[in-house]
């Protein structure tokens, strides 16, 4: 992969953090809350 492409990809990856956590942050029950944020985990621990 070459460094545009990671660039890229670092910068996607950015955005999808900013929009999970304005998502969770505009969530309109706790219970919603609480599964984006166990989504969002999930998500993480399947990037590295």
């Amino acid at each position: 992969m070459n460094f545009a492409a990671k660039l890229r990809a670092r910068r996607a990856q950015a955005r999808n953090r900013k929009a999970v956590a304005r998502a969770i942050d505009m969530a309109t029950t706790p219970s919603m809350r609480h599964e984006l944020m166990a989504i969002a985990q999930a998500q993480v621990t399947t990037l590295r």
